[in-house]
């Protein structure tokens, strides 16, 4: 107690406490407002994007680049790159389907397409979601149908985000020319060759938020989409046997001697017509019915709260990984990929440059310590010479930076607090579109939790220890002998 209460004095005996207590006040209180606005920016996003596109847990196939929802994310040069396929598909959704914590999974295949119609010179491109209609908008509750219906599976057609309307393609009276029933072309272009779909708008629908990401989100049945990207159906979980291929060329090599076998005899076989054309229908019939495809790029999942999603991700990851599929499990950011990954990086580099502006405050205040220590040389060795031991000074000096530093963490995050609770509380509205995604809506919100609070004050306590260590090293140096002399 003594040793705390000498370096109280010292502490209020110093002009220059004031101004490091400041400094490291408002650096802290600098970190508590920014990391507020950025857990604000996470929840608002993440809760965004789960509910409207990247549900809680995106399988995808591991590739050579970055790969979100969207396709390729690699900066500047994304989109260009062909999306491999899920493979073993069938095998990968049903391991996934019974995994603790997956309460619904919903396949997708993803792709680029320029929309237009019959009656317009125009086109624009938007980011095509190919999936079951039905069930994608019952699982994505942040997506909300304003007009038409959503398609069924098996069935054709387009769903558009009402704020697309606005920008897509207007007549020369600024009226939208499409809505429901409007045979809507597709457009797909692979260099010199270019693919063509037309496919009826079923529905539009609009998201919750107003985000910049998804107004480029446009969705279609998964067949269409298929036809456009002239994506071919394909095998995913065997390889074909030889025999099976030896079996059906001696098959077609005996039907195609049949058609010729009794050419040059009199035609007086009969043939019953009825049954022909019947098996004929029939095999028609055969061809158009609908079937599930094993040609998909991800599957999307939602999880039922029991188990973290985090969890649930380690979880798959281990179980591909034993497996040797080449799938992996991500959460929504990196499913979302784009401008949600670059604010990740921006809280990072942010938090970064603070705190280097903290640690040039823990070296002003151990220069100011050291500076403190030098000129109470005496004064230690006098203490020492009177009974003082190595671990009171060394307590005192302790007790003298935890006070400025602590006491300035306690400061900062309180003053941090109260300024981000008057941010949100402001309600400060944004419309530039780079900041409404970077904010992840049109308001302003900060969100401050324990964790936020507890680095920052830890942060404070670690100053105080880093400070610590180099003046007591020095007043270590005063040999009560020294102090003597110098007080003859």
């Amino acid at each position: 107690m003594f040793a705390f209460k000498f370096a109280l004095r010292n502490v209020l005996s110093r002009k220059s406490s004031l101004v490091i207590i400041l400094f490291i006040s408002f650096s802290i209180a600098l970190l508590v407002i920014a990391n507020a606005i950025f857990d604000g920016t996470d929840n608002g996003m993440e809760k965004t994007f789960i509910r409207s596109f990247t549900g809680d847990v995106v399988i995808r196939p591991h590739s050579e680049f970055p790969l979100s929802l969207f396709g390729d994310s690699t900066p500047v040069t994304g989109n260009l790159a062909a999306i491999p396929q899920l493979v073993p598909y069938t095998d990968v959704k049903d391991a996934v389907s019974q995994t603790e914590g997956i309460s619904r999974v919903i396949p997708q295949i993803t792709g680029y397409a320029a929309v237009s119609t019959d009656t317009a010179d125009s086109h624009s491109w938007l980011n095509m979601f190919g999936v079951y209609g039905d069930e994608y908008t019952e699982m994505m509750d942040g997506l909300h149908i304003v007009e038409g219906r959503a398609f069924k599976k098996g069935e054709k057609g387009v769903m558009l985000n009402q704020s697309n309307l606005d920008w897509i393609m207007k007549d020369s009276h600024d009226v939208a020319l499409i809505k429901i029933g409007t045979k809507l072309k597709l457009i797909w272009s692979n260099g010199a060759l270019a693919t063509i779909r037309s496919v009826p708008v079923t529905g539009i629908f609009r998201y919750e938020v107003n985000n910049p990401t998804l107004q480029q989100i446009g969705l279609v049945d998964p067949d269409t989409l298929r036809d456009l990207l002239q994506i071919r159906e394909m095998r995913d979980d065997a390889d074909v046997d030889p025999e099976s291929i030896d079996l059906i060329v001696d098959g077609l090599q005996s039907g195609i001697e049949g058609l010729f076998e009794d050419a040059g005899d009199e035609i007086g076989v009969e043939t019953d017509t009825q049954d022909f054309g019947k098996a004929v229908q029939d095999d028609r019939e055969a061809e158009t019915e609908w079937t599930e495809s094993t040609v998909w790029t991800y599957l999307v999942c939602q999880t039922d709260g029991t188990v973290n999603a985090r969890k649930v991700i380690r979880n798959l990851n281990r179980f591909f990984k034993e497996k040797d599929w080449p799938v992996e499990a991500v959460n929504w950011r990196t499913a979302a990929g784009g401008m949600v990954v670059m604010v990740f990086y921006l809280r990072l580099i942010l938090n970064i440059g603070i705190i280097l502006i903290l640690l040039t405050g823990f070296i002003v205040i151990a220069n100011t310590l050291v500076i403190s220590a030098l000129s109470r040389v005496m004064e230690t060795g006098t203490l020492r010479a009177i009974g003082a031991g190595r671990g009171f000074v060394a307590l005192q000096f302790l007790f003298e930076t935890a006070i400025l530093t602590v006491t300035s963490g306690i400061i900062g995050c309180a003053f941090g607090s109260l300024a981000s609770a008057a941010i949100s509380h402001a309600g400060i509205h944004v419309s530039n579109t780079l900041l409404i995604q970077l904010f992840g809506g049109e308001t302003v919100t900060t969100v401050l939790n324990a964790s936020n609070i507890g680095s920052c004050l830890a942060l404070s306590v670690l100053l105080a220890f880093l400070g610590w260590l180099y003046p007591v090293h020095v007043a270590m140096k005063a040999s009560p002998i020294v102090a003597m002399r110098g007080q003859l």
